[in-house]
């Protein structure tokens, strides 16, 4: 009966999860730097900024051996706990649903559903993201030659947490979750590029000023994923950004229940 597993299933899936694999990736990005305070103000009070208030906009499409095929696209924020640098994930976009409930319930990433494409053209490429008609993130890149492989080590920090259901509070604590990726990219190219976020009240990425841009970077690569807790957060202090985390609630009433005098 699929709706209570077995003990091979189980073990099977406790396999799979614990050797993930992303292979055949193709990711266009590009950093900039924002004001200071921006940084602070989206980071949780747990994570220190990283030494420069990077921001780095990406889109990426993928295949993997635990949610298939998928394409993707996340804001990410320089950040560091206890010296130990990385990138915290400020939100993060899938095509499907099982990349999604994956990265939520596992990693804690802030996903949400979105169509995310990249096109290509002798040495040109765009990447764009769009959720609900809407265009968020554009980038166009001139790309130039091929810099060689390489082996690099990713390193996300997410947050797990469960919102109160009547949305006044978290129940418990938060918790403090890094992911590594340790990649090898086959392809790297970078060259001038175009950035432009655009934004909803439901995801604001317009308010991230843009006042440096650097190159855009273009890799094709495969990464092995894992996940460990860093520790307990302050629930009081992470409720405003959990709650950035989400759509705006009171923006998607679409009816009401008449009122009785």
């Amino acid at each position: 009966m699929g709706y209570r597993r077995t003990a091979e299933e189980i073990a099977a899936i406790r396999t799979t999860l614990s050797g993930v694999e992303f292979v055949g990736g193709e990711s266009l990005s590009v950093d900039f730097l924002t004001h200071p305070g921006t940084v602070r103000a989206i980071l949780p009070a747990e994570l220190e900024p990283g030494d420069e208030p990077r921001l780095t906009a990406q889109v990426s499409r993928w295949r993997s051996n635990c949610v298939g095929d998928f394409a993707a696209s996340a804001v990410y924020v320089s950040a560091q706990d206890e010296g130990v640098t990385g990138d915290y994930v400020l939100t993060m976009f899938m095509n499907s649903d099982m990349p999604l409930l994956f990265g939520r319930d596992l990693y804690g990433e802030p996903k949400k559903l979105g169509s995310s494409t990249i096109h290509r053209n002798d040495g040109h490429m765009t990447g764009v993201l769009a959720r609900h008609g809407h265009e968020l993130i554009r980038i166009e890149a001139d790309l130039g030659e091929d810099r060689g492989p390489r082996e690099v080590l990713g390193r996300n920090y997410n947050v797990k947490y469960d919102l109160a259901p009547d949305g006044s509070g978290l129940i418990g604590s938060p918790t403090l979750m890094r992911a590594e990726f340790a990649q090898h990219t086959t392809v790297l190219r970078t060259g001038p590029a175009s950035l432009t976020l655009g934004g909803t009240v439901h995801d604001p990425l317009h308010e991230l000023e843009i006042l440096e841009q650097r190159d855009a970077v273009y890799v094709e690569t495969g990464m092995r994923a894992s996940c460990e807790v860093v520790g307990a957060m302050d629930a009081a202090e992470f409720f405003p950004l959990a709650l950035g985390r989400s759509d705006y609630w009171p923006a998607l009433v679409s009816a009401r229940l008449p009122t009785h005098s």
